[in-house]
């Protein structure tokens, strides 16, 4: 189930939240827990309930393993076994599902053999899911928490405002919450704030995401040809819908979050404003960062192996970031130009800080741009041949399919369109899309994030009305519903 569709935000979401408080307004603790479980389970296999089979099967293996794990009968040996075992059995369990096709591909490939693909559609969330379980079985064996009863933990897996694209959360973030008896009632701050969240998030992702999609499909199918003006733009828009996509489901996941009383991580705060490439990896996906930091970098040996064994290991850590990301090619080179650029930046660190710092964040705002191209296309020679038509592809204006993406359905333009010809509602489509593209490009750098503008504490009567006008707005877009981006991983 989406976030950004009729049946969640009108049907699913009031409900749950309605059943959850009303069962612990009865002291039905335990009762109010199950629902919520049910209810998330019903969020995850709205779409195919062979998903929640899946999830009920990762679920209940890894908390027998952590039963086991915290028991201490259990002699160091085999308590280590059962970690590996427990580790192998998740990553086993996504790569098949997920890797396995594409490593049966480039086998064929390599090799010229011709095994079968298997056609494994991928399961939502999975990614985030195992990365979940596996920190929670490794602080089961470096016994850095107590034994939690089986239904603490399904929740903790399961709960559906980070259940398919994160944040990647902690045991020690989430759980104590689900157990605390002062969350159980309806606490109006919360839902004030848990509401503005919601709205800022859904209006970033129906109105401001969703039209740079648009302008990305039509400059990422490559029969379009694309001046020099046209590719440029096109990188500047997709760059500017993962941004809004990923904001506005991390702030709805909040959002939703504070509606049942539960804090969230908070998983990005405004990474294009980073001066450096280490400052934006501190600002996106923070939670990922985190876990790769914690789970990988440190173990293999952080930074305190030497330099050159530093840069080894984040150019691995970056690598398994972009094949995290999806089983392709394109997402590998991505997180390889990202670990390289991370690597020049520690080689350099005292002369890049010392740089003016708008040219520091120019230069890190140019190369986000660019890697983004191996991010959004698929093939590895596809971001070449848009990098050409950026340098190549001539002079001009903006290409018909990138203003239409913007103006087509602009009301304002359709009845213009009754009264001046279309040489002129062509340039007045050039302007406004430049400037769309311009606006999304300065609310980025220079607007306040949502976590500020939701703790600022003198807000007027406007401010609660322009909300309800988003909110309405949004939801008049729905009809045009669209997938976040990092659902697909």
């Amino acid at each position: 189930m989406l976030f950004n569709s009729y049946a969640f935000l009108l049907v699913f979401l009031p409900i749950t939240w309605l059943v959850y408080f009303g069962l612990n307004k009865i002291r039905l603790f335990r009762f109010a827990q199950a629902a919520l479980i049910v209810a998330s389970f019903i969020f995850y296999g709205y779409e195919n309930w062979r998903l929640c089979l899946l999830l009920a099967f990762s679920i209940a293996l890894n908390y027998v393993l952590h039963c086991f794990l915290m028991d201490d009968r259990l002699r160091p040996v085999v308590r280590k076994l059962l970690l590996t075992g427990g580790l192998t059995a998740n990553f086993m369990l996504l790569f098949y599902c997920k890797y396995l096709d594409f490593t049966i591909t480039n086998i064929n490939l390599f090799f010229g053999t011709s095994f079968a693909l298997r056609h494994i559609a991928l399961p939502l969330g999975i990614s985030f899911y195992t990365f979940q379980q596996v920190s929670f079985l490794v602080d089961s064996y470096r016994r850095e928490m107590g034994k939690y009863r089986i239904w603490d933990y399904a929740l903790f897996v399961c709960f559906f405002p980070q259940l398919v694209a994160g944040p990647i959360v902690l045991h020690k973030e989430i759980l104590p919450q689900f157990m605390d008896l002062n969350k159980k009632h309806i606490d109006y701050g919360n839902m004030i704030s848990g509401i503005e969240y919601l709205i800022l998030g859904l209006s970033k992702k129906v109105l401001l995401a969703d039209v740079f999609g648009r302008m990305t499909e039509y400059g990422f199918n490559l029969n379009n040809p694309l001046n020099s003006i046209s590719a440029i733009a096109v990188i500047l828009a997709y760059t500017l819908e993962i941004y809004f996509d990923f904001s506005g489901y991390c702030d709805m996941a909040v959002g939703i979050g504070r509606l049942f009383n539960i804090e969230i991580p908070v998983n990005f705060r405004s990474p294009y404003k980073a001066v450096n490439i280490s400052e934006f990896w501190k600002r996106w996906h923070i939670t990922l960062t985190r876990f790769l930091t914690t789970y990988l970098y440190i173990p293999l040996g952080g930074n305190r192996k030497g330099k050159w064994r530093t840069c080894l290991n984040i150019m691995i850590v970056f690598t398994l970031s972009g094949l995290w990301h999806g089983a392709d090619w394109n997402f590998v080179a991505w997180g390889m130009l990202h670990g390289l650029m991370m690597v020049f930046y520690r080689l350099n660190k005292e002369w890049i800080d010392r740089l003016p710092r708008l040219l520091s964040w120019g230069m890190t705002f140019v190369f986000i741009n660019m890697a983004w191209v191996f991010f959004g296309t698929t093939g590895l020679s596809q971001p070449f041949q848009l990098y050409h038509m950026v340098f190549a592809g001539g002079i001009g204006g903006l290409a018909s399919g990138i203003t239409d993406a913007v103006c087509l359905k602009n009301s304002i333009l359709i009845v213009l369109r009754r009264f001046i010809g279309e040489g002129t509602i062509g340039i007045i489509s050039q302007v406004f899309t430049a400037f769309w593209l311009l606006g999304g490009t300065c609310l980025c750098l220079k607007a306040p994030s949502t976590h500020e503008i939701v703790a600022e504490k003198h807000r007027g009567n406007w401010y609660f009305l322009g909300l309800a006008v988003l909110f309405f707005w949004s939801v008049m877009k729905l009809s045009e519903v669209s997938k976040f981006i990092y659902f697909n991983f």
